[in-house]
């Protein structure tokens, strides 16, 4: 039997995760855009796309669960469901890394954990979606290890710019397309012939999780 707890310490933090809801929902959210956005002291909120705009949504910072389905709106008002190979992490060419055309493992996961908690049969079937055309780019790109970032303007190819070159075998590539295979594994393909090309450091990850499923816990 566990412990008794501290009920005035967790009612204060309960409390206090309250405020920051309130806080969030009064500065960030944008109830006709149905996102959050960063809030600048001076120029108010910052209306650009980015999938981080929806970080809340993947935190659980919200109550109403239709929530979840006016974050989808906003993503296909930002026409960036369009995209085959990933969401982009904004929708400027500025030559960085982290603008467009790059797509990010860790905003996708941002974009498809935060959609995945919506009951709307729409919205999920969106969400996998979403998961079956990263993986698709994943496995379709023959570029081994596969890289930190995809170029989506360019069939998925890997993505560039910035300081550095793009690094490849990226821990977060790789951990992204385990986590969606063990989500939406018996429903995702890989668009192409299981040949050589697929990834090896993906197949050595599904056997390390297969192997993993046979231990007791």
């Amino acid at each position: 039997m566990p412990p008794p707890g501290n009920d005035s310490q967790a009612e204060r933090y309960r409390n206090l995760r309250a405020q920051r809801l309130a806080a969030l929902n009064a500065l960030l959210w944008d109830e006709q855009k149905g996102a959050w956005f960063d809030y600048d002291t001076e120029k108010g909120k910052n209306l650009e796309f980015y999938p981080s705009n929806l970080a809340p949504l993947w935190a659980g910072c919200f109550s109403d669960p239709a929530t979840v389905d006016k974050a989808l709106k906003y993503l296909e008002d930002s026409q960036v469901l369009t995209y085959q190979h990933g969401i982009p992490t904004s929708l400027r060419n500025t030559g960085q890394q982290w603008d467009f055309p790059n797509a990010w493992a860790p905003l996708q996961d941002l974009v498809i954990r935060g959609l995945a908690k919506s009951s709307s049969p729409r919205t999920k079937e969106v969400t996998f979606q979403l998961a079956q055309n990263w993986i698709r780019t994943n496995f379709d790109v023959p570029h081994l290890p596969p890289p930190g970032e995809y170029d989506i303007s360019n069939g998925g190819q890997p993505g560039g710019g910035g300081e550095y070159e793009v690094q490849e075998g990226f821990g977060w590539t790789n951990g992204m397309a385990l986590m969606l295979l063990d989500r939406y594994g018996d429903r995702l393909t890989s668009g192409t012939q299981m040949t050589p090309q697929v990834p090896p450091c993906l197949v050595a990850a599904l056997l390390f999780h297969l192997l993993l499923s046979f231990l007791p816990w």
